[in-house]
């Protein structure tokens, strides 16, 4: 067996986890790529001598399997109304012999028992990597916790900031949490796949130590004042400028319990408040701090500039 991997199998290259990772990837200089696409797809990838793209149809197991074919590792970044495709191309996949493989993770702690008993879509996680062990191929997490950009461009619907509308809501009961920039997780996946697969002088730093495990990356450990603060400085505005609410995330009124009742009554997009509720309690699940520095330390990660990061976003937005 080779040292290190070379071939990557990319399945949602053009999705945010996918993109992040495609990037990174390039940028190591080391991977032979081969993106799996559906064959209607329009999506469009860097011309790259690394890079192979391969089109079909997800539904046809002689496809998948020849796509699979001679892959090291195979990443799924699969979005949530595409996830019930991923049985299928885990089953190729390790049919085809596929040693490490990658499911649809890129959010929460699958290890968090608050979280996993209390977040339907993060206990159904589970069922990927058990099926990636039934295969008999080897799965790798990656936990990112809430996406930076991406939250704060869906407003106070997910970190309480609505940068556009210039509202606020302030829990006062959150905590310290985890949050991941999307170039950070990129980085984080390619550094994961590039260490060696073995290392007899420190196993925590080889592929084989994350085999059937989880990683975890992160930007900051902050709190939502901190972010908020970082936004006003990057907005160049004061508090007093904003629209700004103070409630709760638990309680009988609080984030968690409106979600709950939103979703007994059929509204299941109140799932994301209610995840966002857990998150951002730091106590929940949502901090993960000490495990993401052993793992920042194995992956040569670094942690980042939260203002930088806000600054950009509030640029770009």
């Amino acid at each position: 067996m080779a040292s290190h991997l070379k071939n990557i199998a990319l399945v949602g290259a053009s999705g945010n986890a996918g993109g992040a990772a495609l990037k990174a990837l390039l940028a190591a200089n080391r991977f032979n790529i081969t993106i799996i696409s559906r064959a209607d797809s329009s999506a469009t990838f860097p011309e790259d001598a690394s890079i192979t793209v391969k089109k079909g149809d997800y539904k046809d197991p002689s496809f998948l399997q020849s796509a699979f074919s001679g892959q090291d590792a195979a990443m799924l970044a699969l979005g949530f109304m595409a996830m019930d495709t991923q049985p299928a191309l885990i089953e190729a996949a390790a049919k085809a012999g596929v040693k490490y493989i990658l499911p649809t993770e890129y959010a929460a702690d699958g290890q968090s028992k608050e979280l996993t008993e209390n977040l339907p879509p993060i206990a159904q996680k589970a069922e990927g990597r058990s099926q990636i062990e039934e295969m008999g191929a080897k799965w790798i997490a990656i936990v990112t916790n809430p996406w930076t950009e991406f939250s704060l461009a869906y407003g106070v619907s997910t970190f309480g900031i609505d940068v556009k509308e210039k509202k606020a809501v302030l829990w006062e009961d959150a905590g310290k949490f985890n949050t991941t920039s999307r170039e950070q997780v990129g980085r984080g996946i390619a550094a994961v796949l590039s260490l060696p697969i073995e290392n007899k002088e420190d196993e925590s730093a080889s592929l084989q130590h994350y085999a059937n495990n989880f990683v975890y990356i992160s930007s900051f450990l902050v709190t939502q004042r901190q972010l908020f603060d970082s936004v006003l400085r990057a907005t160049g505005t004061k508090e007093a400028d904003w629209s700004v609410e103070e409630s709760k995330i638990w309680g009988d009124e609080g984030r968690v319990a409106d979600a709950q009742q939103k979703m007994a009554q059929g509204n299941f997009m109140a799932m994301g408040g209610l995840m966002y509720g857990f998150y951002m309690s730091g106590d929940k699940g949502g901090n993960y701090e000490e495990k993401a520095k052993k793992d920042r330390e194995v992956l040569g990660l670094k942690e980042e500039n939260l203002d930088a990061v806000v600054k950009e976003f509030v640029n770009s937005a």
